[in-house]
């Protein structure tokens, strides 16, 4: 005789089969552009600009976006930035780098994330302040591998980009009210759908073959004290996306990130003066950027 499957079991097999439904949705996100693993090695051997040029060139999407954003007025500065192999002179390597790796980002922020009540553009543009954001930090703190933890700032939330459909399938309700009703929004996600984006964002940036302090950064982001391999470039990303939120939400900071009492922030002698120093280092970095935020 067989035997009826328990509630039980039926609910754990319904999860199962969510869960191998967003991992499969996730293989199927188009793969990181390989431009940026092709022009790393030329500029560390400082290969000449003519080189460089030819790789960047062959992509006329990335070349159209590093133009652009290597024309506003926060790269570009005083220079005058025509062509690609100005942008390449003008910028260096490791800025070039930063810049390249921005406009391979774009193509994954661009669509509107409404499961987590965020307007078309907001997640794009929470992505590269929070990049700029951990720039600063890492600057700050003497960190020498800035391209890393900017890296992984840029992409802390890419999670986000393939939860946001099934959020607004299963969680039924916004995030508005499970923050109301005071609910962690990792614990919301794993709660409806078995994976959190951070756990998510981890296994997309390790297919897509990032190093392993990215991958760690990117799935500890908003837990780092519960790592320690890699936890400084995870510090790094919490902070500088709490900062961010704090800029974004300034009315609810009941959401944001508390600097004064935060331990993750008072380890790394962040106070409250210097957090606001660097927000207002990066509302100007993102004046100077806005019509590339806005073109993408």
């Amino acid at each position: 005789m067989l035997k009826s499957p328990s509630k039980n079991d039926m609910e754990i097999r319904r999860y199962e089969l969510l869960l191998e439904d967003i991992l499969a949705t996730a293989e199927k996100l188009p793969p990181f552009p390989d431009i940026i693993w092709k022009v790393m090695p030329l500029i560390q051997r400082m290969a000449p600009v003519g080189e460089i040029e030819a790789v960047i060139k062959y992509d006329q999407a990335i070349t159209a976006r590093v133009l652009a954003l290597s024309q506003s007025a926060y790269y570009g500065r005083r220079y005058g930035i025509a062509t690609l192999r100005d942008a390449i002179i003008v910028l260096g390597g490791q800025t070039l780098l930063q810049v390249i790796m921005t406009a391979c980002t774009a193509r994954y922020f661009q669509a509107r994330i409404s499961g987590y009540d965020v307007q078309e553009g907001r997640l794009w543009h929470h992505s590269v302040a929070t990049a700029l954001m951990a720039e600063t930090l890492a600057k700050h703190l003497k960190q020498r591998r800035t391209l890393t933890v900017f890296t992984a700032a840029l992409l802390h939330d890419i999670g986000k980009t393939v939860l946001d459909l099934y959020l607004k399938i299963h969680l039924q309700a916004t995030l508005s009210e499970i923050r109301e009703e005071g609910m962690d929004i990792l614990d919301a996600e794993r709660s409806a759908l078995g994976i959190d984006h951070q756990k998510l964002g981890e296994i997309i940036a390790s297919r897509w073959r990032f190093p392993p302090e990215v991958v760690a950064a990117i799935g500890y982001h908003h837990t780092p004290l519960k790592i320690t391999d890699h936890r400084d470039i995870a510090a790094m990303v919490y902070m500088a996306n709490g900062l961010v939120n704090r800029l974004d939400m300034p009315h609810d900071l009941d959401d944001a990130v508390a600097v004064e009492y935060d331990p993750v922030f008072q380890e790394h002698g962040i106070t409250p003066a210097l957090a606001e120093d660097f927000q207002q280092q990066v509302v100007d970095a993102l004046e100077g950027i806005k019509d590339f935020l806005h073109s993408v």
